[in-house]
């Protein structure tokens, strides 16, 4: 998943703020790129992460784990960060 964000957020914060509208099923949000440049607008920047779903419990299905991303996609630019989804399909 890729976020375009304000260049003074933390990416720790965003890591936070995953894990807080992923749960229970976002078991790791690693950042794996930071971009800045065309076409991404001055004064932002785009984190990448590596999203790993995962439920200790049953096997998840592709739907469920795909419902629980869209809804994780759909609360991130409500958590007040002024986060964009660049690219979140799984």
């Amino acid at each position: 998943m890729a976020l375009v964000l304000a260049e003074n957020v933390p990416a720790a914060l965003v890591v936070q703020t995953l894990h807080r509208h992923g749960a229970p099923w976002l078991e790791e949000a690693r950042l794996f790129d930071v971009y800045a440049g065309q076409p991404i607008p001055a004064g932002k920047r785009s984190l990448a992460f590596h999203l790993t779903y995962r439920d200790p419990e049953r096997t998840l299905t592709d739907e469920a784990v795909d419902r629980h991303h869209e809804a994780l996609i759909k609360a991130l630019p409500r958590t007040g960060r002024g986060a964009e989804v660049r690219m979140g399909r799984r």
